[in-house]
């Protein structure tokens, strides 16, 4: 079976706090907050890991190792709050590398997942990541796409499930129930 050359990359995401403030829904941030967000993002930065797999066209794979899903899951237990905003913070990392690599990516809003194939499953579990037959890898902070960007929705395995693109033909399912 062939296998993917897999490649591990140094990025160095910026922290983009409009995009950190869209996604853990906040209007700004006071001094206290800033400070405590970039004493996060130096601790967890070392843990935010970038692999590429293939040689000219291929896929990427950005994930937080386990010690950042377990620190913030403890954070979430004490205060849900600081929890969903340290979530944000790692979410909007992993959007920064993707935007660092692919700038489509911050046109699109968007990285399209691949079909999760036998030689892309056997490669990925070569550095440690199992990529289930949903789509999803076996990190809670982790995202996979092709690389270089690979024509957006009409690539992405997950299109049926998408919200973004299904919200139309969903609309009955955020309607309230008159029974409860």
């Amino acid at each position: 079976m062939k296998i993917l050359q897999a490649r591990e990359l140094e990025v160095n995401a910026r922290f983009d706090i409009e995009a950190y403030m869209n996604l853990a829904q906040v209007k700004g941030l006071e001094g206290s907050e800033a400070f405590e967000l970039l004493e996060y993002w130096s601790k967890w930065r070392p843990h935010l890991k970038v692999y590429f797999f293939g040689r000219k066209k291929g896929y990427l794979a950005v994930y937080m190792e386990r010690v950042v899903e377990d620190d913030i899951d403890a954070i979430w237990d004490d205060s849900p709050s600081k929890g969903f905003k340290l979530q944000a913070l790692v979410q909007t990392m992993i959007i920064g590398v993707l935007r660092e690599l692919m700038p489509e990516v911050g046109q699109n809003q968007c990285a399209p997942v691949p079909r999760p194939g036998k030689v892309l499953k056997k490669s990925l579990s070569r550095v440690g990541l199992e990529l289930f037959d949903e789509g999803a890898l076996n990190y809670k902070y982790s995202t996979l796409t092709f690389y270089p960007f690979k024509d957006g929705c009409d690539s992405c395995f997950l299109i049926s499930s998408c919200p973004k693109i299904n919200l139309p033909r969903m609309e009955g399912l955020f309607k309230a129930n008159p029974d409860f």
